[in-house]
């Protein structure tokens, strides 16, 4: 080889390796893309091109959003010349955290070798979700985990006994913000900003440098275990959280019997298999599948994420119409969905009568039928509104029989002007004559909002979630053998004995003729982080009695109250209803919303007759002996009956005496 020609291959070489250094020169330099806000909402997304080099190696996408609502059937995809970087997510707001921080979240995105190109690349958030706001787009030439100087984590949860437990691990930084998760490594998790549901069995995830604190819960049976941590580079982290059983619930089951997911649903952002995960980690024993008009079938999914063990699924429907939502149970995943065909259903069926639809979800198999949120969207817009429902004597202008089980007395979504209006709508409803059953449900679409934040706690002989008898469930919503509960657990007996739904027999009420008194037991039972506050007990509809209940800050409440009531002058039902504090704990927070619990009604027989009368029929039956063989009673007769003790003697009968008497004189 002559020498000119090692010359060129000299010169090519230096060329070569000029061109490859000033490639990496380039690459390591950061790329400020954007700067500027940029709102995306709707069919408003964001596009913007850059200039830049191919990388040969991981580099990162910085960018800082401002997205606090959750996505519902979509989300917002970021795009890097085509290639999925990933999605946004919302961090929720969590009450106590700093009020002056302006709501925005630095995240980063790890860009995958060769996805950038020489020249032209072009960066594109796209998809559908909520509104947002964008901005400070960066590039970066180091891998995510370099770039955010990203630490490992890595979180067991497990009982004072050392087994592992099913919980949910919220996640807060030092401002008390939800702080995003990166590199969650495990098949059975649920994952989002700041939350991360868990069998207990071991996590591990990656966070930036900062303090941050741990939070494990499983729902308000539980204790809550947490853990102040700070993350530093290159010092990965092994911690254990305990929690403990502090409500005894034995002898009850926790049911949720409104719960969604998306794949079903077709909004929200629960996929079936996050959705066992987040069922398990609430404690929630019974879980009913009602998406909207389609039947979800949970059995394959608790056997691919080994949660068999944690609750037993039923397939129901949330049956939906503009004029109101029902969920209906048991029914079976293979054949129609009521008021319309098998498989997927629109949002909104066409059909609304009630009658068909409650007669066709019984025809179909369900033996449950309970009305759901009758307070959704808005009090005038819900059911009891369009129907013009009178909450003094629970008649209606418009609209159907109530013909379901019960309904959703407690539940998120009911936006009432106070914490005692579902209440005392339901007890109107049972002073009218219908038996209808309190029920607590989350109405859960997504990972976000726990499960079972309220619940319906059924009475049950067996324990075990292996051996539960679904009969026994249906009978307990049917018979109204449960008790609602926010974050509180309550159980009433009368004479020791008389529990939920049962009808205490005349001997029993004659007994105490002679000091016309009797007593109420009951017992109010919540976690370590919740605190009950006072406890009302009611006889038709009206507070007979009232308690504070002496809970202690940071220690389970175990009281079993005693009330020494008036014995009623007729029949009643008799409820308690016990009120705590709102919740701001992150991860099970109420959002202004009380805690509660709500007894179901134990019946009396007063007059004997071996069977219960409610304030209605009773006041019918006053009138009729009342007025004898008189068909008409005169307007004299009419304030001799009203001004009689019998009819005084409870202001129920009373307030129907006088309905009654009232229609009476408009239809002549």
């Amino acid at each position: 080889m002559d020498i000119c020609r090692i010359g060129a291959l000299i010169l090519l070489a230096a060329c070569g390796i000029t061109n490859i250094t000033g490639t990496l020169e380039a690459a390591e330099k950061s790329i400020v893309i954007d700067r500027e806000s940029h709102e995306i909402k709707g069919k408003l997304s964001y596009q913007k091109t850059f200039s830049a080099r191919n990388n040969p190696t991981e580099f990162t996408l910085l960018l800082e959003q401002d997205l606090e609502k959750q996505s519902s059937g979509g989300y917002w995809i970021v795009n890097l010349n085509g290639n999925t970087l990933g999605r946004l997510e919302a961090h929720t707001p969590q009450i106590g955290s700093n009020k002056k921080h302006d709501g925005f979240h630095r995240i980063g995105f790890a860009v995958p070798p060769n996805v950038l190109k020489e020249g032209e690349n072009t960066l594109a958030v796209t998809g559908r979700g909520q509104p947002a706001v964008l901005r400070n787009f960066e590039l970066h030439p180091q891998p995510l985990k370099q770039t955010l100087q990203l630490e490992t984590i890595s979180v067991k949860v497990n009982t004072e006994e050392g087994q592992a437990v099913p919980a949910r691990i919220t996640i807060v930084n030092h401002l008390g913000q939800l702080a995003k998760l990166y590199n969650v490594r495990r098949p059975t998790n649920a994952v989002r900003p700041g939350i991360l549901y868990t069998l207990g069995t071991g996590e591990s995830f990656d966070l930036p440098p900062g303090k941050y604190t741990l939070y494990a819960t499983r729902g308000m049976e539980w204790g809550v275990a947490k853990q102040p941590i700070v993350v530093e580079s290159l010092k990965p982290q092994s911690h254990t959280l305990v929690i403990s059983r502090e409500v005894d619930t034995t002898g009850f089951v926790a049911c949720d019997s409104h719960i969604h997911t998306l794949p079903g649903s077709g909004h929200g952002n629960a996929t079936y298999a996050e959705r066992m995960i987040t069922i398990a980690g609430e404690g929630i024993e019974v879980a009913i599948a009602t998406d909207h008009n389609h039947i979800s079938d949970y059995t394959p999914y608790q056997k691919q994420s080994g949660t068999n063990a944690h609750f037993h699924a039923i397939s129901g429907d949330e049956v939906t119409t503009h004029n109101g939502h029902f969920t209906a149970f048991p029914l079976d995943p293979s054949k129609a969905v009521p008021g319309g065909v098998k498989g997927r259903n629109p949002l909104f069926l066409k059909k609304e009568d009630w009658s068909e639809l409650i007669a066709d979800m019984r025809n179909k198999g369900a033996e449950v039928v309970i009305l759901n949120h009758p307070y959704w969207p808005t009090i005038p817009k819900g059911p009891f509104g369009r129907f013009r429902f009178s909450r003094s004597t629970g008649s209606r202008i418009d609209g159907p029989a109530f013909n379901f089980d019960g309904f959703e007395v407690a539940q998120p979504a009911n936006e009432t002007p106070d914490f005692f209006y579902a209440l005392e709508d339901w007890m109107t409803l049972l002073n009218r004559g219908l038996r209808l059953t309190a029920v607590g449900a989350t109405d859960s679409h997504t990972v976000n909002d726990p499960v079972g934040q309220a619940r319906t706690y059924l009475k049950s002989h067996m324990d075990d979630v292996s051996q539960i008898d679904r009969k026994e469930v249906y009978r307990a919503f049917t018979e109204g053998r449960a008790s609602v509960a926010a974050g509180i657990f309550a159980n009433l007996t009368l004479a020791k004995q008389y529990n939920m739904g049962d009808l205490v027999p005349a001997t029993t009420v004659t007994e105490h003729r002679d000091n016309q008194k009797f007593t109420a037991s009951l017992r109010v039972a919540a976690p370590s982080w919740v605190r009950p506050r006072e406890a009302m007990i009611y006889v038709n509809g009206k507070q007979v009695a009232h308690k504070n209940i002496d809970s202690k800050m940071n220690q389970p409440t175990n009281q079993t109250l005693t009330f020494l009531l008036d014995l009623p002058a007729h029949d009643a039902h008799i409820i308690a209803f016990v009120l705590g504090d709102g919740i701001t704990l992150p991860g099970w927070t109420t959002y202004g919303k009380a805690t509660q619990a709500i007894t179901n009604p134990i019946y009396l027989d007063v007059n004997g007759d071996k069977k219960y009368s409610a304030p209605r029929d009773t006041a019918k039956r006053l009138i009729t002996k009342f007025a004898s063989q008189d068909t008409k009673l005169t307007p004299a007769q009419q304030k001799t009956l009203l001004d009689s003790e019998t009819v005084k003697a409870d202001s129920t009968v009373l307030l129907h005496v006088k309905d009654l008497l009232k229609q009476t004189s408009d239809r002549k």
